[in-house]
């Protein structure tokens, strides 16, 4: 499986002559454009992809320059946050997140713990 973490959203779209529009702009400026097909791989964008594609997505690095195309050209409303597709994660980083939202939940489990035996202490300190 290929690392597809290097993309993020760019743009949204149910007309595909916005898309169409989006694609031509970003494409004539020399970005790569990408579309996630029906089994959730992402491919190079082309004619036939942007008719069944929902977004558009451009390289991290390219995001700003690519913002500041579409807005030039109106599409401004149809633009998204810089976010990671939901299947362009790579299993590492689907591990790190499991792992860092664990470790959370082990932080709040211990500040429970000591708050509750801190309690306790003052409760047997003062009632003796």
């Amino acid at each position: 499986m290929n690392d597809f973490s290097y993309l993020r959203k760019i743009l949204a779209s149910d007309s595909s002559e916005v898309l169409q529009k989006a694609f031509k702009s970003l494409s004539n400026e020399g970005l790569e454009v990408y579309v996630q097909d029906f089994d959730k791989s992402f491919k190079v964008a082309n004619e036939k992809l942007l008719k069944k594609a929902g977004f558009l997505l451009v390289p991290a690095a390219d995001w700003d320059f690519a913002v500041e195309i579409l807005g030039s050209i109106g599409l401004e409303n149809y633009l998204t946050e810089c976010e990671i597709p939901d299947g362009a994660k790579s299993e590492y980083d689907i591990a790190v997140e499991k792992y860092y939202k664990k470790r959370k939940w082990t932080y709040i489990e211990t500040g429970v713990i000591i708050v509750v035996a801190l309690m306790y202490f003052l409760f047997k300190i003062f009632t003796n």
